[in-house]
């Protein structure tokens, strides 16, 4: 009974002394985790708030006159002007309908105004009457951007990878600033050859961007300029080198051009000189037609000119060299591929009668880089009961 007794109260020491053991580990433990937390959330904290305000520092955003805020620049065009993203909500049909969808605009913004790639076209002078626009990436319609020449400019390829409608800054009513329009699934409700100007936004003009234009009429070029001798040619006022499309051939046409040479040279005994491909120039609004014979044509249309301003295609000769040109023959031709939609004021998601673009007022500005000193680890300290001089009694 003794021994038993004896046994229990050892048993009940080692119990107690356990857990004692056990209490100073754990709270040893504890301490340690603790500790090391505080210093790693510290850490995290500090890394975190030095990566925001750096990311702040570098963030361009644009401002209106207001101090409102129209986004962050998501880059710069090509004459530097900071470009952002409007996210158009209105496009029917509207929320919670499952095929509601939201699209992106990109528009570029000057000290002054809004620009776009697209431009909107109007049946009236000055930018007026009838608004109608361009389908998404639609190159032959209309490419001619601001220095011009067509293949450069006024097509968007964003709206095409959205697969969304045509944005484009029009006229505004009684400013500069510009508005958002839209295209529609309707055909414009004017004839293409009833379009008088163009809003096209991106040139470099101290006043309005609206210009006189016209989506030229189908018809013969201009080839004037396509046996290129050395000399100065261009193309006419009115007219559009296709140098692009004759781009695209350049090689099949010269060396069709060296042989046919050859062979006329072989009769007139090294009468015709060398010459390269210059220019072909249609009526503004309409491209060349490439017809599956366009090599042939350019060829034939070139050598023809050529013989004639020698005064060689006249007499027996002259039916020499027309045997030696004939299986080339074909005609050069101006097509208008023009086709437009009805376009549309943008609104403003919170009032209808507002267009999107109404909340802002220029002049626009950006903001400036935050100073974090030479080195952005440097912290600069701040007082717990205020900022120095900035702080408010």
């Amino acid at each position: 009974m003794q021994m038993t007794q004896t046994h229990t109260r050892a048993r009940a020491a080692k119990r107690r002394q356990g857990g004692f053991i056990i209490t100073v580990e754990l709270l040893l433990i504890a301490t340690i985790l603790v500790v090391g937390s505080i210093v790693g959330v510290i850490a995290i904290r500090d890394a975190l708030v030095k990566r925001i305000s750096q990311q702040r520092s570098q963030a361009v955003l644009v401002i209106d006159d207001s101090g409102r805020v129209l986004g962050e620049a998501l880059g710069f065009d090509e004459h530097e002007a900071p470009l952002v993203s409007y996210i158009d909500r209105t496009v029917p049909p509207a929320a919670p309908d499952p095929d509601h969808r939201n699209y992106r605009a990109l528009i570029g913004v000057r000290d002054d105004r809004f620009t776009t790639r697209e431009p909107v076209y109007y049946s009236g002078e000055n930018c007026t009457g009838t608004p109608c626009m361009k389908l998404a990436s639609d190159e032959d319609t209309d490419s001619i951007g601001y220095d011009g020449i067509a293949g450069t400019g006024a097509v968007s390829y964003l709206y095409g990878v959205q697969n969304s409608p045509t944005y484009g800054i029009g006229a505004s009513q009684g400013g500069l600033r510009g508005d958002l329009y839209r295209s529609t699934d309707q055909f414009c409700p004017v004839e293409v050859s009833e379009i008088r100007s163009r809003y096209l936004s991106q040139p470099v003009v101290s006043g309005s961007p609206c210009e006189a234009f016209q989506l030229g009429q189908p018809g013969e070029p201009e080839t004037s300029c396509l046996a290129d001798l050395g000399g100065v040619c261009s193309c006419p006022s009115g007219y559009d080198d296709q140098g692009d499309i004759l781009t695209r051939y350049l090689g099949p046409i010269d060396a069709l051009l060296t042989t046919t040479t050859a062979a006329l040279n072989a009769v007139l005994l090294g009468a015709v000189p060398t010459v390269d491909v210059g220019e072909v120039c249609c009526p503004s609004g309409t491209r060349l037609r490439d017809d599956g014979n366009l090599v042939n044509a350019v060829v034939y249309t070139l050598l023809t000119n050529v013989l004639d301003e020698l005064g060689l295609l006249d007499g027996l000769v002259g039916g020499l060299l027309d045997a030696i040109l004939q299986p080339l023959a074909g005609e050069l031709y101006c097509e208008t591929n023009a086709s437009l939609q009805a376009a549309q004021w943008v609104p403003d998601p919170n009032d209808s009668g507002l267009n999107a673009l109404d909340r802002f007022t220029p002049p626009f500005v950006v903001n400036l880089p935050m100073d974090q000193g030479p080195d952005s680890d440097t912290w600069i300290s701040t007082p717990p009961d205020g900022e120095g001089l900035n702080s408010q009694p």
